[in-house]
């Protein structure tokens, strides 16, 4: 079921219009013109309507994927004290 509910304000003279349509429809698009009852400029308005999905994870569960360090991740293996001494040189 949709119930959609807008304030429309006419971009000429700024008039708001208020809009609302209940329907038993799954709506995924809506579009309708009209004219300002105000200056007579035409309207036209566009809706996409997105539904938010559901997460099916329970509070407190792990969320998917490796556990990443990032210490590890980050920084490699320690250089050995002689390595880096022959490095920087005598």
């Amino acid at each position: 079921m949709t119930d959609f509910r807008r304030n429309i304000k006419c971009s000429n003279c700024g008039t708001e219009a208020y809009v609302q349509l209940n329907s038993g429809l799954e709506l995924k698009e809506l579009v309708f013109a009209g004219i300002c009852s105000n200056c007579g400029n035409t309207i036209q308005v566009n809706y996409n309507i997105v539904e938010k999905q559901v997460e099916s994870r329970k509070e407190g569960e792990p969320r998917e994927g490796p556990a990443v360090n990032l210490d590890d991740s980050i920084f490699s293996e320690e250089i050995p004290s002689d390595t880096l001494k022959d490095i920087m040189g005598d």
